[in-house]
């Protein structure tokens, strides 16, 4: 995925991501792990790279960015994971690559967010409102991309939701303390 691509499905998530759902479930069968390797690494990539201006110190900049990659890549597996269990009883590929693709696409808003935890305590603020849009971008995808019945979908959505918003917690935490434990 070049450049231009990638800000354009950027671009195309935030603000018209019915439109790319609707795309990717037209087009190839969900393949999570090239929209691994083409999009949410990239995005996560970008995100930490704009971070080294305002850390400023390029050594503890470059740790940070680390930390804080490594920090996105285990939230997504684990959030991936977690909703494979609780929207499907059988475990089929499809589900899997399926639900990865979403969390890839969905988590957008909380990688650019990021850019904003440097700001004390508005970053809760700022932390809350990317974590509102993700869970609507990733309810949609879910909708959308798995095919769920709406009276047996509610529950297995909120209990969905519930699980993305406790681990987003716990990320945010952990970002917290690493930007405590650099002194950023």
């Amino acid at each position: 995925m070049s450049v231009t691509e990638l800000f354009s499905a950027i671009f195309r998530l935030l603000f018209h991501n019915s439109s790319l759902w609707h795309d990717l479930k037209k087009g190839s069968e969900g393949d999570g792990s090239s929209v691994l390797r083409e999009y949410a690494v990239p995005v996560i990539a970008i995100v930490q790279l704009v971070k080294f201006p305002l850390i400023g110190v390029p050594r503890t900049a470059m740790i940070f960015a680390i930390v804080n990659f490594l920090i996105d890549i285990a939230t997504l597996y684990v959030m991936t994971g977690g909703a494979v269990y609780l929207l499907a009883k059988e475990r089929t590929e499809s589900i899997k690559a399926w639900t990865l693709t979403v969390f890839c696409y969905a988590l957008t808003p909380v990688w650019i967010f990021e850019l904003f935890y440097f700001t004390g305590f508005p970053s809760w603020l700022f932390a809350i409102l990317a974590l509102s849009y993700t869970l609507v971008i990733g309810r949609n995808g879910l909708k959308h991309l798995l095919d769920l019945d709406q009276p047996l979908s509610a529950p297995v959505l909120r209990n969905t939701a519930l699980f993305v918003v406790m681990v987003n917690m716990v990320a945010f935490l952990l970002i917290s303390s690493t930007m405590r434990l650099f002194n950023l």
